[in-house]
């Protein structure tokens, strides 16, 4: 005949053995370190673009060349009038941004091009027939900006922007005779337009398209101050 005393070790050895089976799972789990949540996708910031445009006239101004007279009034002789100006160019350019914000990018910005240098040679004190003189520059511009999105809305899918920079204006004369140096300065705006896929909300690809205004103090400009011309450029570019 079973004792109630044996019934009761029995009992107690089998919750015993119930709560240590409960127990080792619930251990064993907080033992097991926490599952990491997935890194959010690094949002692209090195933007690289390259491109083609048109940089427009340059108008240098007119002079004179003259000799001292010994007229009564000592006005200077005239020999001849000279009007120079630089003749609308292609031009290539390279660009390296990074993104600051998602407004705020700034940038680098090299344009290479080859204008003809004109001067037109008139009113000659000897009635000789008008002429035109030309030659070929090498000019690199290279400056460094910023660029403003007007907006971020990625449901529009061109992008309007503000732009404006300053650098360094470098005129290669033809044979390397003479080589002079400005200050270029600019402000415009512009399209972009993404395509291809977006990473963090950063399209990995796009189209750009700059309207631009350059004021060139100095260089071929030296004597004429600061000088105006209009620059216009498509471009591609990729970000990573």
């Amino acid at each position: 005949m079973t004792r109630p005393r044996d019934i009761r070790s029995a009992w107690l050895a089998a919750v015993a053995v119930c709560a240590l089976a409960i127990a080792m799972p619930a251990a064993a789990q907080a033992r097991r370190p926490p599952a990491r949540s997935p890194r959010p996708p690094r949002t692209p910031r090195v933007e690289l673009g390259f491109g083609a445009g048109v940089a427009g006239g340059l108008t240098l101004g007119q002079g004179d060349a003259t000799l001292l007279s010994n007229n009564a009034t000592g006005s200077p002789f005239r020999l001849f009038s000279t009007d120079t100006r630089v003749a609308p160019a292609a031009l290539i350019e390279g660009r390296v941004g990074y993104r600051v914000t998602s407004r705020l990018t700034v940038e680098g910005l090299l344009t290479v091009g080859r204008p003809d240098l004109i001067s037109s040679l008139s009113a000659d004190a000897e009635n000789a027939t008008a002429v035109e003189a030309t030659s070929r520059l090498t000019e690199y511009v290279i400056t460094g900006g910023a660029i403003w999105r007007l907006t971020t809305n990625p449901r529009r899918r061109w992008t309007p922007f503000v732009s404006g920079g300053a650098g360094v204006a470098r005129h290669v004369h033809e044979g390397q005779t003479l080589i002079e140096s400005g200050v270029d300065g600019y402000a415009g705006g512009g399209l972009i337009y993404p395509v291809g896929s977006q990473r963090a909300g950063v399209s990995r690809a796009g189209l750009r398209v700059d309207a631009r205004l350059h004021m060139l103090n100095g260089g071929v400009a030296e004597g004429a101050g600061a000088s105006p011309r209009g620059v216009v450029t498509g471009s591609v570019f990729v970000t990573f």
